[in-house]
């Protein structure tokens, strides 16, 4: 029973990975001969990849924020930051990146205070991180509405990067676009209405994600001049539940959330 039973719980880690997909990938270089410092991220779980037992072992989900009784993760980065309590992993998780610790089993959330909300929502994406070897210690970065946000560990808050040598364009702050989608709650048949600046003459994307961030389709359309911008949704055949409307210019991005009910 003692030699069966570690075969087992490698065989159910296995299955549970392979009925889900990896859809984001991070590396980093370990210093560990038994993992691999090669972790995968699916729709609820990290994943890291074990030399020793040449399977995937996943990480507890403790600490991070969820829907129901599913796991929210976003995105994944990772580094080396030579020392094996605080992970140097981190993932974005609804609205706060958290960073796992292997002493406790626990994903530790970082204050958000400093990135940019919509109607209180924080923005966050594309997450980053590299390990500082002057200060020893790690240097996180997220984009947040138009901008890149470096965090503070001292003041516990999030910096603005300039955006100066970008564009000669003048950045719209994500304040001047407005999206509702109504009915909200959304029924199968609503509708989608943006209002944006009548000078913007870019295409417009517009995406659909779910609640843990999962892709779900992209419409593309151009502005007339008129600023605002009315589509007809067919939400027919979701599920009930949260989702997320994110609309991209050429120097602009907002999100907005809705609920959809049958």
């Amino acid at each position: 029973m003692k030699t069966t039973l570690p075969l087992l719980l490698l065989l159910l880690s296995s299955l549970a990975l392979h009925a889900q997909e990896i859809h984001r990938i991070a590396t980093y270089d370990n210093t560990y001969s038994t993992s691999s410092g090669i972790l995968g991220l699916t729709d609820t779980a990290v994943y890291e990849y074990s030399w020793y037992a040449e399977t995937w072992l996943a990480f507890p989900s403790n600490g991070l924020a969820r829907n129901e009784e599913a796991p929210i993760i976003n995105e994944i980065a990772a580094c080396n930051n030579n020392s094996h309590n605080p992970s140097g992993i981190y993932v974005i998780s609804d609205t706060a990146v958290h960073v796992y610790n292997y002493y406790a089993s626990y994903w530790y959330s970082l204050a958000n205070d400093g990135l940019q909300r919509v109607s209180g929502i924080v923005q966050l994406s594309d997450l980053s991180v590299r390990y500082d070897t002057e200060d020893e210690y790690v240097d996180v970065f997220v984009k947040s509405g138009n901008q890149i946000y470096q965090y503070n560990r001292y003041t516990q808050s999030w910096y603005a990067l300039p955006n100066t040598g970008i564009t000669k364009a003048e950045l719209k702050t994500t304040s001047e676009i407005d999206m509702q989608i109504f009915p909200n709650p959304a029924k199968n048949n609503s509708k989608l209405e943006m209002k944006i600046p009548n000078s913007y003459r870019g295409n417009l994307t517009i995406h659909l994600y779910n609640r843990l961030g999962k892709h779900i389709n992209t419409t593309t359309v151009l502005p007339d001049g008129s600023g605002t911008i009315t589509i007809d949704l067919n939400l027919q055949g979701l599920s009930p539940g949260t989702y997320f409307y994110e609309i991209k210019g050429d120097d602009f991005s907002h999100v907005r959330q809705f609920v959809k009910i049958n």
